[in-house]
């Protein structure tokens, strides 16, 4: 190509020479070759066909035109080098990333403005600016070589000036491809810069087509288009900024020497000095983002008095967060810092009545004066400008630290909020029906916590009583009942007479259910024809141990409406415990030598008949389904307080929400009273 000799498929493949040859990349001359009905659209359509037509065109002699450089320029000094000259030019320095924008574009027209080409050959009918607006819409994506060769693109100018002044052979072999017959005259400086501007480009002519396009939905996918590729184009031009400003920082921390702002007493302190004695200023700034890098604001000479002492002629470095005072020195062009760095957020500089002089105070973490100075501007001007930068360099350095505060706040706000999503999203995850997960779950609390009640969801299991309709409720009829192991007696039906006699107000209002879990439990073959079959694990009370006391809940007494004065469900569990365990209670006496189950028998004969304690006359125990029998037909008579009881008394089922509220933190009064019937 281009009438030199042919590379190695190494060098054609990394410099895409000879791929995508001009006949792939051919165009009409005109749209209107395509749309035969061309005459009869309007003419705003026309143009906005134009404008269409315009962006194909225009795209393709980009192409050609970065085609040139990897083809001729590229190739021809990749021959030359083979044969021994030009060997000091870097081909990667001059062309940069090149190649990566040619396999861009080339990708580019292949999958979005050649496809909508080639559906407009093919149907005779108008280009369709909505088939660009997938393609358009990833342009960040597509088009990520840009920055790096944006960033690299004015040293790669400054290299090739550079080599075509110093460098005889080079002028010559450039000034040969210039003169090219397939070259169009392009100059070298000017194929360099044409990705940048084509770049900027985009935006100019989607604005084109969308000023020219009166249907509502293609001037919205051009709004959309246009705005992904100038977000684009500022993140393009943020790169190079902040490029720039890090050579520039670079360029300023090598004209800064020596850091020395003391004079040690001896060579021991001036060694052990010597590791604290550098500043880097290519170091982050503190409390600001990373992407913000520091820059040199203002700098110049002036004259600085410190204390008694006579004036010394001092240079000034303002930069982005610090301000240093260096002096020149003769032999080298870097100037030595001769005081500490004084940082922006604790410096204050003040006018003198002088007006070419000011003070600067640095403080310390106390608001206290650390050092103070005077500096002498050469002019007056010079002394405004120096106060003028320093106060707005404050203010952007404030701001800068909010921002990133602000930011930080915003992350670790995000993070507390992932975690209590996922959290939650654990807590509210169902439970398995099993028995060990119950026990496991019960031993994992704390003892204060381990006689709390379980709340049991059990399946429908009644065939025969029908039920009630709720459209707000999809489960059972949910109980709270505590469990005792099977061959025990109920404590419940022994001690509810005595416990209404001595609290004859007494409800079933000391229950706290926060964490109680949720199951599902199985109906059992003995379970009662209800909505809830309760059957709790009985590792809640254990044989041979006393339960623990736990202080009543705090509620206010006019809310409840009743007078009551300890956790009377403990004590009634506990007592129930010791009467199983000593089945003539009327003996057993407690820790006070007091009996606690036997009552007098003066207040015996005053108790009512019906609240006097049943004694059963048989000696024989119960069986275990009769107990398990008379504990629920006992306790499933208890209703939940702010649930609505049904005209025909049966129970209303309780719906999930009701269920999750009552594992949160609140207290579910029964305020049913005991049941007095004989079992």
């Amino acid at each position: 190509m281009f009438g030199m000799p042919r590379l190695p498929p190494e060098d054609r493949q990394y410099w895409e020479i000879g791929k995508g040859s001009d006949s792939g990349l051919t165009i009409e001359k005109s749209w209107k070759e395509l749309v035969p009905g061309h005459k009869e659209m309007s003419q705003e359509l026309c143009h906005q066909q134009e404008a269409l037509w315009e962006l194909l065109t225009t795209e393709l002699i980009y192409m050609r035109k970065l085609k040139i450089m990897t083809d001729l320029l590229a190739a021809g000094l990749l021959n030359l080098q083979r044969v021994g000259l030009l060997t000091e030019v870097s081909a990667e320095t001059l062309f940069g990333n090149v190649p990566s924008l040619i396999r861009t574009h080339q990708s580019f027209w292949e999958e979005v403005l050649g496809p909508a080409l080639r559906e407009t050959r093919a149907s005779g009918q108008p280009l369709d600016p909505i088939s660009l607006q997938d393609g358009f819409l990833a342009f960040s994506q597509r088009f990520q070589p840009y920055v790096q060769y944006c960033l690299r693109v004015k040293q790669t100018m400054a290299y090739a000036r550079e080599q075509q002044d110093n460098n005889p052979l080079f002028r010559t072999f450039v000034q040969w491809c210039e003169k090219h017959k397939r070259s169009g005259r392009q100059m070298l400086g000017d194929l360099l810069i044409k990705p940048q501007q084509r770049i900027t480009k985009y935006p100019l002519l989607l604005r084109a087509v969308r000023k020219r396009s009166p249907e509502t939905r293609a001037h919205k996918a051009l709004s959309s288009m246009i705005a992904a590729v100038e977000s684009f184009l500022q993140h393009v031009n943020k790169q190079v900024r902040q490029g720039e400003d890090q050579e520039n920082l670079v360029a300023a921390a090598q004209r800064i020497g020596p850091y020395e702002v003391l004079e040690p007493s001896s060579e021991e302190m001036e060694k052990n000095l010597r590791t604290f004695s550098s500043l880097d200023l290519m170091s982050p700034m503190l409390g600001v983002a990373p992407e913000h890098t520091r820059q040199l604001l203002l700098e110049g000479p002036v004259r600085v008095k410190e204390g008694r002492e006579g004036k010394l002629d001092a240079y000034l470095f303002l930069f982005t967060d610090v301000l240093l005072v260096t002096k020149p020195q003769r032999k080298t062009d870097k100037a030595k810092v001769i005081r500490p760095p004084f940082m922006l957020e604790k410096l204050v500089c003040q006018p003198l009545r002088d007006p070419s002089s000011f003070l600067v105070i640095y403080l310390t973490e106390f608001r206290c004066v650390s050092s103070a100075l005077i500096v002498h501007c050469p002019t007056t001007t010079d002394c405004s400008r120096w106060l003028e930068k320093t106060e707005k360099a404050q203010i952007a350095l404030q701001k800068l630290k909010e921002e990133e505060y602000v930011q930080q706040k915003r992350e670790l706000l995000a993070l507390y909020r992932d975690q209590d999503q996922s959290r939650e999203f654990q807590g509210t995850r169902p439970s398995t029906p099993s028995q060990e997960g119950s026990q496991s779950s019960t031993e994992g609390r704390t003892p204060e916590f381990s006689i709390i009640p379980h709340l049991v969801v059990t399946e429908d299991t009644d065939e025969d009583i029908p039920s009630v309709p709720d459209d707000a409720s999809d489960s059972g009829y949910g109980t709270l009942i505590t469990a005792f192991p099977r061959g025990s007696h109920s404590p419940l039906s022994l001690l509810r007479p005595w416990a209404l006699q001595r609290y004859p107000h007494f409800t079933f209002s000391t229950l706290d259910l926060r964490d109680v879990t949720l199951r599902h439990q199985p109906p059992g073959p003995q379970a009662p024809q209800r909505r809830s079959a309760p059957d709790l694990p009985g590792e809640a009370i254990q044989r041979g141990s006393s339960l623990p006391r736990r202080e009543p809940p705090a509620w206010s007494e006019e809310e409840d409406g009743t007078s009551m004065g300890g956790n009377v469900v403990v004590e009634t569990l506990h007592r129930a415990q010791l009467r199983v365990q000593h089945p003539h209670f009327s003996t057993h006496a407690d820790s006070a030598g007091e009996s606690s189950w036997a009552s007098s028998e003066d207040e015996e004969e005053e108790r009512p008949r019906f609240l006097r304690p049943r004694r059963t006359p048989s000696p024989r125990p119960l069986g275990t389904e009769d107990k398990l029998k008379e504990i629920r037909e006992e306790l499933a008579s208890q209703r939940i307080e702010d649930i609505p009881e049904p005209g025909d008394s049966r129970a209303r089922k309780l719906t999930w929400a009701q269920l999750q509220r009552m594992r949160g933190a609140h207290i579910i009064r029964l305020d049913t009273p005991l049941s007095t019937s004989e079992a």
